[in-house]
């Protein structure tokens, strides 16, 4: 992984001027993988969340209680699809889906909007997925 150091996340210009990010990643490996990355960058705060959720959500809520961001990131590592991300590709999200959460009924698996306790779909700001560089694939992530 070699990040462009000419964009705006990481030289911290526009709208990101002078903020730190905030970057999650489940597993160690993974975080070592970006600080690498990152070359030393020290805007930002790169964490092993831990995995599933509830782990990522403790550890995220812990670090943005303890100083302040102007983003957060949730970085890892996942499979391809081939003919449109191919190994070592970089995907941006441009939505979040979090197909496993509902509940199993009678009548099947029924997700968080079936339910009626929200929506298990989340929006990505189309401006920050614009950030990844021209050879990025862009599609949809499945996965909270």
């Amino acid at each position: 992984m070699d990040l462009d150091a000419d964009t705006e996340i990481l030289s911290g210009e526009g709208v990101l001027a002078g903020r730190r990010v905030l970057v999650v990643t489940s597993v160690p490996a993974e975080r070592d993988a970006v600080l690498r990355g990152l070359n030393g960058n020290g805007r930002f705060h790169v964490i092993a969340g831990g995995v599933g959720p509830a782990s990522a959500t403790a550890s995220t809520a812990t670090a943005l209680a303890e100083a302040s961001y102007g983003l957060v990131l949730c970085m890892g590592i996942a499979g391809g699809f081939p003919g449109r991300a191919e190994v070592g590709s970089l995907v941006v999200s441009s939505e979040i889906i979090a197909a496993d959460l509902g509940a199993e009924t009678p009548e099947g698996f029924n997700s968080l909007d079936e339910l009626g306790f929200g929506s298990a779909r989340i929006g990505v700001d189309a401006d920050l997925a614009s950030y990844s560089d021209g050879g990025a694939a862009s599609g949809r992530a499945a996965g909270a």
